[in-house]
């Protein structure tokens, strides 16, 4: 009987465990753009989104898988269900998924040597100046700035670290880059020795922010992420992640 007691007692202990091992975690394909440190940085997978999207999702078990594609790509397989969710849109661009609470706001500035003095306060004011852009800014800095974009001074360059250059070499008057994107390659020029990028800046913020969302297929998923982006603001991981990133720019001023 005593045997048979210390059976029951093992397995009954043995299925409580079971029970109580914590569930294994659900990994989730993400679709990312390519790299836009530093939001995304591809080389080592960081970067101040993907961390956010990491410590959110943790918090209720789930693990990312990233998947560096296009962006247009990344809309689509969201939308065939060949990836749970993607990071950096906006409401109402695709139907059938859910959206996140906001996760990132994008500054773009216009950026011109102090030693130029240039006097700019609209968009209006880039008229007859030469000005880089990044790429697909004509398209998607809005209607106002489009005759900027029509001027025979005006391009676009798709490798964004090459518009810090052409700024500090002088041969423009005026970039348009992300405030924090634009930072992150001064900094990265500075520490390379490129000595030009601690030339003064002006900043110029002409436009207005935009604020990003996270999409996901799943409504669960999209809740569970939302309350992990609840808690990493309420007990101090946010803040720690926006340091950790903010240390790596090199701005005309910090904020």
């Amino acid at each position: 009987m005593t045997r048979k007691l210390h059976l029951i007692n093992t397995l009954i202990a043995a299925n409580l465990s079971i029970l109580i091992q914590p569930a294994a975690a659900d990994t989730l394909d993400i679709g990312v753009s390519f790299a836009i440190p530093p939001y995304v940085i591809q080389a080592n997978s960081s970067g101040l989104e993907l961390d956010i999207l990491t410590e959110a999702l943790a918090r209720s078990g789930h693990r990312a898988t990233i998947h560096y594609q296009p962006l247009a790509r990344t809309f689509r397989e969201l939308q065939d269900g060949k990836l749970d969710g993607i990071i950096n849109t906006q409401p109402h661009i695709l139907d059938g998924v859910y959206y996140s609470e906001v996760v990132i706001r994008f500054q773009n500035c216009a950026f011109s040597l102090s030693g130029r003095k240039l006097s700019i306060s609209s968009i209006a004011d880039l008229k007859d100046k030469s000005v880089v852009a990044f790429q697909q800014a004509g398209r998607l800095l809005g209607d106002e700035f489009k005759p900027i974009a029509a001027q025979e001074s005006y391009s676009e360059i798709a490798a964004q670290r090459n518009q810090v250059h052409v700024l500090f070499k002088g041969r423009t008057d005026v970039i348009i880059m992300e405030r924090s994107i634009f930072g992150y390659y001064r900094k990265q020029e500075i520490n390379s020795g490129f000595f030009d990028a601690q030339a003064p800046v002006d900043e110029h913020c002409i436009f207005p922010p935009t604020d990003y969302r996270f999409a996901f297929r799943s409504e669960k998923i999209r809740d569970d992420f939302n309350r992990g982006l609840r808690d990493i603001s309420e007990d101090g991981t946010l803040d720690a992640i926006r340091s950790k990133y903010r240390d790596m720019l090199a701005l005309p001023e910090e904020r």
